[in-house]
């Protein structure tokens, strides 16, 4: 008789060749969930990692924002844990992390952030006795990403971003030009004033950044409806005292107060366009926030081990909004690579 191998039950039950994982990668089969706080860069992080079977590849999740952890929203990545090991961290100054420090969280910073980003990864990769994982990052996260794979290439599969930032000050401007066209066309002069008077130095302001979110619409309809659902699952009850959502809140206040600066700052190209590991971006299609043409023509120039771009339905949030998508297009990336 024929013995079938796990590989080719795998095979049979529709898993991708790529994350077939040959058993000396493998400890054990089964549901893998753990969470809580870790000690990350001198301060305790939260840090939850699941998944339907810990055999399968490992995805360590950047969150956007900055700010915008995902500990009240994983139930939008249930479909994720069926095909991938996902863990999920709420980064320096966000969720659950910021509840330990509050305000005086220390060395809120791009670079801290970045390194912080290396002992998480560590920490996944030791608890699941793997060697190597796909790092996926959205917006801010994707920002990250590109940082932290050029201190530790060594640590990665691949980075896999969606909602890819190219420059923070042309985004910024373009919102900001949006703004304008918008507040002339509803012939709100006073509007349209105030927001050809911001200066440079303004942009990096939150509170003076408000006019331009306000006229500019950064979102299209899609990503206003995962927006709402967002504030469901954050404040599930509608209690304006609900002390975890104020929490949520008040750390997405605090990180983008404090990381702006690093946001206008960034410009990708400025780090040159070569990559020690595989890239790949899966951009939502009607992303108004990262425009999708500059996405791309980064990525044209990217050299890499392996790149790819795929344009899927979306907007800005197309990894939630479009869940099938997005991962379908992610396991076709993975297929490239040789993931142990």
């Amino acid at each position: 008789m024929f013995q079938l191998t796990r590989r080719h039950l795998l095979r049979l039950a529709g898993v991708p060749a790529a994350l077939a994982l040959a058993p000396a990668a493998c400890q054990s089969i089964g549901p893998f969930t753990e969470s809580g706080f870790v000690p990350i860069g001198g301060t305790e992080q939260w840090i939850e990692i699941r998944g339907a079977d810990r055999s399968r590849p490992v995805v360590l999740f950047l969150h956007g924002g900055p700010g915008e952890a995902q500990s009240p929203l994983l139930s939008m990545f249930a479909a994720w844990e069926e095909r991938y090991v996902v863990a999920q961290w709420d980064q320096r100054g966000s969720g659950r992390t910021f509840s330990k420090g509050g305000v005086a969280t220390p060395n809120m910073t791009l670079e801290q952030i970045a390194r912080d980003t290396v002992e998480v990864t560590q920490h996944v990769l030791t608890k699941l006795g793997r060697r190597k994982l796909i790092l996926v990052g959205h917006s801010w996260g994707a920002l990250l990403g590109l940082r932290v794979v050029r201190l530790r290439p060594d640590l990665f599969h691949a980075l896999v971003a969606t909602g890819q930032p190219v420059s923070g000050r042309e985004i910024i401007e373009g919102m900001r030009k949006s703004a304008i066209a918008r507040a002339q066309a509803a012939g709100e002069a006073q509007a349209v004033a105030a927001l050809n008077g911001l200066s440079s130095a303004d942009l990096s302001d939150m509170s003076k950044l408000g006019i331009v979110f306000r006229w500019a619409e950064p979102f299209p309809p899609v990503d206003r409806e995962y927006l709402a659902k967002q504030v469901a699952l954050i404040r599930p009850t509608g209690d304006p005292k609900n002390a975890a959502a104020e929490n949520w809140y008040s750390a997405r206040q605090f990180s983008l107060s404090k990381l702006m600066h690093a946001i206008l700052d960034f410009d990708a190209r400025a780090d040159g366009y070569d990559l020690s590991v595989p890239y790949f971006v899966i951009q939502g299609s009607g992303d108004r926030q990262t425009p999708t043409d500059l996405a791309s023509a980064f990525v044209d120039q990217v050299r890499a081990p392996a790149k790819g771009f795929t344009v899927i339905d979306g907007g800005h949030f197309a990894c939630f909004t479009n869940p099938a998508g997005f991962l379908d297009a992610l396991d076709a990336d993975v297929r490239k690579l040789s993931v142990r």
